[in-house]
């Protein structure tokens, strides 16, 4: 009885010591795994903050272009007709958006959504003055009213839009 006693403390004892030694390699196993989850994210991050920080830039400039003030100096065209500048509006609106449009890989889902809530916004405003004006209007006359009826939109959805941008950027580096 005493070597069947000791046979089964012997066998305690080792399977005591394989659980203890299977723990440390777990643990330390578990250790491993989270450096190499943190050395990924650090080589992401590397990797992607150049293209992260550039979309941020090319967004904030593309708001900056479809702005109602700014895409009417830039655009007009004394010489043509209220139509013909609404037409190289809504075009400029859309080649700009168009070009960027990669950027949302790199920004918020949140921020793209607002971004094409206030290119839409702008396209909506272009046409507004556009129908309110005569067919024989002047460009001249339809910047005017572009620029009227954005000045009783305050914030402007571009403004807004920056600001979300230009916080969630902070955000981001802070």
């Amino acid at each position: 009885m005493d070597f069947n006693f000791l046979f089964y403390l012997l066998f305690l004892t080792i399977v005591a010591v394989v659980a203890i030694v299977m723990l440390m390699l777990k643990k330390q196993a578990q250790v491993e795994l989270l450096k190499l989850k943190n050395e990924i994210n650090i080589q992401k991050q590397t990797y992607f903050l150049p293209s992260k920080l550039e979309a941020y830039q090319r967004c904030i400039l593309l708001l900056d272009r479809i702005s109602p003030a700014n895409l009417t100096l830039r655009t007009l065209n004394i010489n043509q007709t209220a139509r013909a500048q609404q037409s190289v509006l809504i075009k400029t609106v859309r080649d700009e958006y168009e070009h960027n449009i990669a950027q949302q890989l790199f920004i918020s889902e949140e921020g793209w959504q607002i971004l094409v809530h206030a290119k839409e916004e702008v396209l909506r405003v272009i046409n507004l003055a556009a129908n309110s004006l005569n067919k024989d209007a002047t460009a001249t006359e339809l910047a005017t009213k572009i620029l009227e009826i954005t000045a009783k939109i305050d914030p402007f959805p571009t403004e807004i839009c920056r600001a979300f941008l230009q916080k969630e950027f902070r955000d981001f580096y802070a």
